[in-house]
């Protein structure tokens, strides 16, 4: 297997800048052009908090891209890390629901391997399915005893790990 070389859409990433972007200026600029209430400046420099740390996590996608090799997943960036997929020692794989139905959403994959650092992508990543699948199959050939929840998130993938699937 050769090494793919994974980032997030250009697209997605400029969006996201947009919104926290937007944000952070819809909520800093009244502190800053007008003399507001306490509780209302609060309110408002928390907002620009908020939106100021989703720019930050733009940027370091940004700046990351991710290596997925036949024996590692490499996040080589600002706050990279590495996973050797033959001490794989923990995966989690959960669903974020944006609709009360469930019926749309996204993923995060958060995997680590023994005395490194949890790496975690989502769903926009390009190549995630295939991230998923190599921790899969990693998790299974390591033992890795996987929780209910990332079971039923891989299934829903249509991945499952040898020796642990759901059983209904």
């Amino acid at each position: 297997m050769s090494t793919a070389d994974l980032r997030y859409p250009r697209q997605t990433l400029w969006a996201d800048y947009v919104r926290a972007s937007a944000g952070a200026l819809l909520c800093g600029g009244p502190l800053l052009l007008i003399d507001v209430n306490r509780w209302l400046g609060l309110f408002l420099a928390a907002g620009f908090v908020l939106f100021a740390l989703f720019l930050g996590r733009t940027a370091l996608r940004h700046h990351t891209r991710y290596l997925l090799g036949a024996d590692t997943l490499c996040a080589d960036g600002p706050a990279g890390g590495i996973v050797e997929w033959r001490r794989l020692d923990r995966l989690k794989l959960s669903y974020f629901s944006t609709k009360r139905d469930r019926s749309d959403g996204w993923m995060q994959l958060a995997v680590g391997s023994t005395g490194g650092r949890t790496v975690k992508i989502d769903s926009s990543l390009d190549g995630f399915h295939d991230v998923v699948e190599r921790a899969a199959h990693a998790a299974g050939d390591t033992g890795l005893t996987l929780s209910e929840a990332t079971r039923a998130n891989l299934r829903a993938m249509g991945i499952s790990v040898a020796g642990q699937e759901l059983t209904v």
